[in-house]
């Protein structure tokens, strides 16, 4: 068999929303792509529903040991046959078109990296929940833009407005599987991990944006990654520096809107009540760490 156009990958552990996750997978209309699941689970419920599908687009990979988060969306990479490729969450959706869109952004685009869209955010019934402040609409007509000035949108205002795994495609031959995939400037990602690996891509070259909603992003609870805990500010501040150094925020005025948003982020976060001491010291050295990097701006 020749290789599929696309892959869909599905770095799966949770089964609560796997079945729903891998439909929405499989009902693309699009007519060349597989469905790549790497199971990291424990039980069996995840594989069972594999080869329930009985689809020959669908490969399924049980990893004979636990590779924990960026591991496993490391191995889906690796399995991975198509020129495209589209991860895709085990607790998110695909909207029908999502693979036929995004794909064909890439036709004629040579200098094209990363195609995304806006998504919409649902809850764990499936049910629409209201816009959050990264889910706002980049653009409200399908554009093309540079990938720096995509980059210093999303640094600058200290959100993620690119999307998480599900939303974006990109092509597999621009990200190395000789080395973890969130893994940056020799720090391994976590929180920000998306964001790591797609300031990578924009730094190559240009990005698409679908003024469409193309995928669903689930809200839940015992979601893996852990929006605003002091980890996540730090990695902020690790991928802000390591962004000016690969060309993103170049100039002085721009740096220090990105140093200043981590250090409000920070500093709003340690006035919480109920935050540890230890985790207050640690936001206080980051906040006193920024005001050594702040560029000397004229006057």
């Amino acid at each position: 068999m020749s290789a599929p156009k696309v892959s869909i990958l599905i770095p799966a552990y949770h089964e609560r929303f796997f079945a729903d996750a891998l439909e929405s997978a499989l009902l693309q209309d699009y007519p060349s792509f597989e469905v790549v699941v790497c199971d990291d689970s424990s039980g069996d419920a995840i594989e069972r529903e594999v080869r329930g599908a009985e689809d020959p687009r669908l490969r399924y990979a049980r990893n004979p040991e636990r590779r924990g988060f960026e591991g496993n969306f490391t191995e889906c990479l690796r399995q991975a046959r198509g020129e495209l490729v589209k991860f895709l969450n085990d607790d998110d959706r695909l909207h029908r078109d999502c693979v036929a869109r995004l794909a064909a952004a890439f036709d004629g685009h040579a200098h094209l990296r990363l195609a995304t869209s806006r998504r919409q955010v649902i809850d764990a019934e499936g049910k629409p929940r209201a816009d959050i402040a990264a889910t706002q609409p980049v653009a409200y007509v399908p554009c093309v833009t540079p990938g720096h000035e995509l980059g210093n949108l999303v640094l600058v205002n200290g959100l993620n407005l690119i999307g998480e795994p599900t939303t974006v495609m990109f092509r597999r031959a621009d990200v190395s599987t000789n080395a973890p995939i969130f893994t940056w400037g020799g720090k391994s990602y976590h929180c920000l991990a998306d964001l790591s690996l797609w300031l990578r891509l924009l730094a190559k070259g240009t990005a698409y944006y679908d003024s469409a909603p193309l995928s669903q992003y689930r809200v839940h609870e015992g979601q893996e990654q852990r929006t605003g805990a002091v980890d996540c500010i730090t990695e902020r501040l690790d991928l802000v520096k390591e962004a000016r150094g690969a060309g993103f925020l170049a100039t002085d005025a721009q740096y220090t809107s990105a140093l200043e948003r981590v250090d409000a982020l920070a500093k709003i976060w340690s006035a919480r009540p109920g935050v540890p001491d230890e985790d207050r010291a640690t936001l206080s050295e980051l906040c006193a760490s920024i005001a050594t990097q702040m560029p000397a701006m004229e006057t």
